[in-house]
């Protein structure tokens, strides 16, 4: 059982200026250190000069694209569209079991030593039956991170394969560690009849799935079936309290208003928008509205505390005002992505008091301006997300970083990453190049 000490402890609901927290899986006690009695089964660490602050969520990655750093492939896009066929929908298309788990490994590692300690992932591979459960290995049985998985149906791959792997991973993972919910890709790359058939087998889970993207993705629905992507999603029942929308980047008020009445929930994801050049979702309309907002990384960084960073600042530009988003609308989206991972996993995350999960981040911090209960959220925000790497990350009470380091044997992973993506950019180099996609996207 751990006891830090002599530390500042916040969970951007309650602040402590100078306390102790006792945890083991779940948290003891948190409180005073006037009130703080040493006893001898205590791990006893020294929090001077340190802040607690709740592990980090990642409302939306994909995984599978850990891969791509450093790849070289024939690249000049002139839209959306391009990014994909040109650049993912190769790289997914070659990953096999053993890839995908490895750079499911790394991406987590990598999160991970970047403070998140729970993410939920939409994985894409030709690659279908068994490959959620490679992804749940590398994170939970490896690395003991919490997550959500699902796989991105589309019709690029085969579909009722891609069905089933979502429904029997949903049906087989229920724990605070590990859930599921029902992958798709996107509108534009699935036809009504896929549609249909997810929404008979949907039974009552929740979707996870891009919409509204690139523009390019809204236009080529209205030309296709004459609606909007959340009204055709809508059209067949598959938006419910459970869905999780991601980007919303050009959806416009009726779609807003049919997200709201349905309860679903939206995952922004602003640097990776920037890196596509597709927009800046409309973050405080959505939150004007009712609508639960949470943040993720879509792949592209590791760190949330820089995704926190970007949200608020395009938040400014957005709404062309200095003051048009505010820390208490980006707080509003931290609360709400602790909520929403806490609704799939039937957890108490985010929350520093007793009974809860004891996942912690440890940061340095020495403040030179006082610091209270009214400004540590500004502090935090200016302070410590700028290259925020956390000294110390507990997950379940396990301590797996200490002192910056990964505090378990990780070398040989390592090499066997560089093995397999090695293998996966071979195949690349050897057909990618003449690869053509068999749907007419």
């Amino acid at each position: 059982m751990f006891a830090i000490t002599n530390v500042r402890i916040y969970d951007y609901q309650k602040y402590i200026d100078n306390g102790f927290i006792i945890f083991d899986e779940h948290i003891v006690e948190v409180g005073l250190m006037e009130s703080f009695l040493n006893k001898d089964h205590y791990q006893v660490i020294d929090g001077q000069g340190k802040i607690i602050i709740p592990g980090f969520i990642s409302g939306h990655t994909h995984l599978y694209s850990t891969f791509a750093r450093g790849l070289s492939l024939d690249f000049n896009p002139k839209n959306f569209l391009d990014i994909l066929k040109q650049m993912w929908w190769k790289v997914d298309h070659f990953l096999d079991l053993n890839m995908i788990f490895y750079s499911a490994l790394m991406g987590g590692i990598d999160q991970l030593q970047s403070g998140t300690t729970a993410l939920i992932d939409h994985h894409a591979s030709y690659k279908v039956n068994g490959s959620l459960n490679q992804i749940k290995q590398a994170l939970n049985d490896v690395l003991g991170m919490r997550s959500v998985l699902a796989f991105e149906t589309s019709d690029r791959f085969d579909l009722m394969a891609a069905i089933k792997e979502n429904i029997d991973f949903i049906s087989e993972n229920q724990s605070p560690y590990i859930s599921g919910l029902f992958g798709m890709h996107a509108s534009l790359s699935l036809s009504d009849d896929s549609l249909k058939k997810i929404g008979e087998n949907l039974r009552g889970q929740g979707i996870h799935i891009h919409v509204g993207e690139s523009l390019l993705d809204e236009e080529r629905c209205i030309e296709q079936y004459g609606k909007r992507v959340v009204e055709r999603l809508d059209d067949f029942q598959l938006i419910n309290e459970k869905s999780l929308l991601v980007h919303c980047t050009h959806i416009n008020d009726a779609e807003i208003e049919i997200i709201k009445k349905r309860k679903a929930t939206i995952a922004i994801n602003p640097t990776s928008n920037l890196n596509n050049a597709v927009g800046i979702s409309h973050v405080k309309k959505f939150l004007d509205a009712g609508i639960r907002v949470i943040l993720g990384n879509d792949g592209l960084i590791q760190s949330q505390a820089m995704e926190y960073l970007n949200t608020y600042y395009l938040g400014h530009l957005k709404n062309e005002s200095p003051i048009g988003f505010t820390l208490g609308d980006l707080h509003k989206i931290m609360r709400n992505t602790y909520d929403y991972i806490n609704e799939r996993l039937m957890t108490k995350l985010g929350v520093i008091e007793k009974d809860c999960q004891a996942d912690l981040l440890v940061i340095p911090y020495e403040p030179y301006t006082e610091i209270n209960s009214d400004n540590v959220f500004g502090h935090l925000f200016f302070g410590v997300f700028p290259g925020l790497k956390p000294q110390d990350v507990f997950i379940g009470g396990k301590h797996l970083i200490k002192d910056y380091h990964l505090n378990f044997e990780h070398t040989e992973y390592y090499e066997k990453a560089r093995q397999e993506s090695n293998k996966l950019w071979n195949i690349l180099k050897k057909e990618g190049k003449d690869f053509e996609f068999k749907n007419k996207f």
